[in-house]
């Protein structure tokens, strides 16, 4: 008996350390950890996409809303973070309104456009 909770536990504290945050995905990309402004609009756009989702998931209340936002980027940090590269790439870099709002400039939209499209 005492094996199955060692190896339940194992197995859970495996899947708990795989899981890849916003934080893997930019170090992955040098040219984007490079720049702070970069950096956070990614993370600024993946915790946005999160809150999304927790608010599309039922999470109705501040409370609610924070700890299923933080749980989905616990759990999906790295697909949040990629998702948030390409809305950049696509939507706020083709835009010089969008693109200030995260005080992004033309030399930071050439880099996110160029890691987007190094990405499958």
């Amino acid at each position: 008996m005492k094996w199955i909770v060692v190896f339940i536990s194992l197995a859970f504290l495996s899947a708990a350390t795989s899981a890849k945050t916003v934080s893997d995905f930019i170090n992955e990309h040098p040219d984007l950890s490079k720049k702070p402004s970069i950096k956070a609009a990614i993370q600024q756009g993946a915790i946005g996409n999160a809150g999304l989702d927790a608010a599309s998931n039922g999470a109705n209340t501040n409370d609610k809303l924070n700890e299923e936002t933080s749980k989905l980027l616990t759990d999906n940090g790295y697909e949040y973070a990629q998702a948030a590269l390409r809305e950049l790439a696509t939507s706020y870099c083709s835009d010089k309104d969008l693109s200030d709002i995260y005080g992004l400039k033309e030399k930071d939209c050439q880099v996110i456009i160029k890691v987007d499209s190094e990405i499958d």
